[in-house]
Formats: structure tokens, C-alpha cells, sequence
């Protein structure tokens, strides 16, 4: 996560609970290591969902939690869309991201009676 995904995040968990005392640096430690968006997206969602947070809350834990359970969704999600994929439609990307073959390999094959599509 970079420094500025940090800071938004921090901000809006200070702003919206002002009588709490998070550690900054406690924070940045225990999550600095998740990605960004999915950081983002969880502090969002506490802010959002939560009326109150009471003393003995493990807030880092929240936070870390829904961040790898949204990091699992989209993963998912990629998935399954990879899963819809017609033959046709998996064959017309694999051309797309294939590399093309090297002159020389085309030669040698051609020379062996190979046809190659084009």
C-alpha cells in the first residue's frame, strides 16, 4: 500500500471517530502490507456499517480481515469470468496475447512440411 492510501484511510478512521486513539504507527505496521484499494475499501465499509466502536476492538484486525475477504471476492470473480469463456472467445485471446512465432522457427517448420496458420 502506498503512503497516501495509508493517509486517506487514517484520516477518514480519525475524522469519523475522533474519541478513539488509533497509533498511527501501530496501524501502519500491522497493514501496510495489504494492496491499496483493498485497504481503502475496508475502512470504508467500517465507517460505513459501524455506529460505534468500543475500547477493546481490534480495528487492525477488521480492517485486515475484510481487506483479504474482498482480495478473495475479486479473485473469484476473475475466475469465473475466465470460466464463461467460450472456446472461441478462449482461443481469440490466446492469439491476442500470444507472442508471434521468430522467421527462423517458421523456416525450420516449413522446411519439415509443417503448415502454419496465419
Amino acid at each position: 500500500m502506498t503512503n497516501e492510501a495509508f493517509k486517506q484511510g487514517f484520516s477518514a478512521l480519525t475524522a469519523t471517530f475522533p474519541q478513539m486513539n488509533f497509533n498511527g504507527q501501530l496501524f501502519w505496521a500491522m497493514l501496510n502490507d495489504l494492496d491499496g484499494q483493498f485497504f481503502l475499501m475496508s475502512v470504508w465499509e467500517l465507517i460505513k456499517n459501524t455506529k460505534e466502536i468500543y475500547p477493546g476492538t481490534n480495528i487492525v484486525a477488521i480492517i485486515r480481515s475484510r481487506a483479504n475477504e474482498l482480495k478473495i471476492e475479486t479473485q473469484k470473480d476473475s475466475t469465473l469470468k475466465l470460466e464463461a469463456e467460450t472456446e472461441k472467445e478462449r482461443i481469440e485471446r490466446w492469439r491476442k496475447e500470444s507472442s508471434p512465432m521468430p522467421e527462423e522457427c517458421k523456416a525450420v517448420l516449413e522446411k519439415l512440411g509443417a503448415r502454419i496458420g496465419q
